[in-house]
């Protein structure tokens, strides 16, 4: 029976150690571009900022309408002085601003001071106020609105941000690989160069030539080296990362077709961008601040209730009332005449803001557009002038090799198919950039 139960545990121990030797390492594997999107949507600092800024304009809303309620209060006090008589009735009535049909009667000479003790429940409802307690919710609303545009567009530039970084990445790790492979070049031509020396067939300046070359491009090499590990930390940083989990990222710079035309996009744009969305929130807002400020010429309607327990010892006299108030502002100053003048030029100001946005607008979808085409068209060209250059490289090769080429015209013909795959390689970068930028301008949701 020991026997069973220790080769039991042995056999639970060893299953729990393959299945966690199994389980795929979370700080690992391979990150695609959907997947960067998702992380940096999720960890930038950016989009807590204005998600939680959002969070308070919504909160807001909830202050404004608080108007709409009864306004319950209770208030406790203790006070000790020679201000009322005995009982509490002149002492109510100073406190009130009252004092009834005889005056507030002073207390006599020689009375000594005395205990009054206070509480109250009083109970304040709005009734009417012509407009001001629905302009501030209808302006909290808007400004909610508002801010709901700005955390959408703070969620548009961080991914724009990302996808640069990661085509970034990947450009940066592909230019790499052909410095690396420019060193490879380099490194056999030294090689032929010094047998064709000792063999007696080339002078030795081939030799100096090619190793300078090889020289040029392991330094070529070590800038590509710290341009890729500079685009790791960058793609970190779009990602909100603070450590580099990933083993490698998928390579995605390969051609995409133009999806739409110049004109579905600036519409696209119109209806999409949160700016411009936001700036018609705004105008809301803004007319509403006008109804509020407008509001400032009128009387306000309230309905209260008191129930107090008064005295200077207990039990206290118990009171209450209840009644209506007007309260109407016959002169503040020209404050209101100055509140309405300033939201109407409020108004007007985000009004004509519309117009400055839109024009913006038209101008970023056109440029990313154009750029977009130029960028296609780059690509091709690159292509052509890849293909020519290894073509002169394999020609020029074959002439050294037979012995009627120079050195000069081989290490030439590298120089030129080095930096032509390093064109063709930030064609294909453009091109990805230009396409995320269009998609940026159009206000695509994420």
């Amino acid at each position: 029976m020991r026997l069973l139960i220790i080769g039991l545990i042995i056999g639970v121990w060893f299953l729990s150690g393959v299945s966690g030797w199994a389980q795929p390492s979370i700080s690992g594997g391979q990150l695609t571009l959907r997947d960067a999107i998702a992380v940096a949507l999720k960890n930038h600092p950016s989009i807590i900022e204005f998600r939680e800024r959002s969070q308070a304009a919504k909160a807001q809303i909830g202050v404004a309408r608080a108007n709409y309620f009864p306004q319950l209060r209770y208030t406790s006090s203790y006070d000790y002085g020679t201000l009322y008589r005995g009982g509490s009735t002149d002492f109510d009535n100073f406190l009130s601003g009252s004092t009834g049909t005889s005056g507030f009667n002073l207390p006599s000479r020689g009375s000594g001071p005395s205990d009054y003790f206070s509480h109250r429940f009083t109970l304040n409802q709005l009734l009417y106020d012509f407009g001001k307690t629905p302009g501030q919710v209808a302006e909290s609303k808007a400004n909610y609105q508002a801010s709901s545009h700005d955390y959408a567009n703070s969620r548009q530039q961080v991914v724009l941000k990302a996808k640069t970084a990661y085509f970034g990445y990947l450009a940066a790790k592909r230019a790499a690989d052909v410095s690396h492979k420019n060193v490879e070049l380099n490194q056999e031509l030294v090689r032929q160069a010094k047998g064709f020396y000792k063999a007696g067939i080339r002078a030795k300046i081939d030799v100096a030539k090619a190793e300078a070359n090889l020289y040029d491009a392991e330094s070529a090499l070590i800038k590509a080296k710290n341009t890729f590990k500079l685009s790791q930390v960058e793609l970190m940083n779009a990602l909100g990362l603070k450590t580099w989990p990933y083993t490698e990222l998928k390579d995605i710079l390969e051609v995409q077709p133009i999806p739409i035309s110049l004109k579905e996009a600036k519409e696209l744009a119109y209806q999409r961008r949160p700016e411009l969305l936001k700036n018609l929130s705004q105008q809301q807002s803004s007319k509403a601040a006008v109804q509020v400020a407008r509001s400032g010429y009128f009387p306000s309607l309230n309905a209260s209730g008191i129930h107090s327990w008064r005295g200077s010892d207990y039990p206290l006299r118990e009171g209450w009332t209840v009644g209506v108030g007007l309260s109407f502002p016959l002169f503040e100053g020209l404050a209101t005449v100055s509140d309405v003048r300033q939201a109407k030029a409020t108004l007007r100001s985000v009004e004509a803001n519309e117009q400055v946005i839109r024009q913006d607008i038209t101008k970023e979808v056109e440029q990313s557009y154009l750029d977009l085409i130029s960028a296609t068209k780059n690509i091709r060209a690159t292509a052509k002038a890849l293909e020519a250059a290894e073509e002169n490289l394999r020609l020029a090769r074959g002439r050294y090799q037979a012995g009627v080429g120079s050195i000069i015209e081989v290490t030439d013909a590298q120089v030129q198919f080095y930096d032509s795959e390093l064109n063709h390689i930030r064609s294909l970068y453009d091109h990805k950039v230009a396409l995320a930028q269009l998609d940026k301008a159009i206000g695509t949701p994420y």
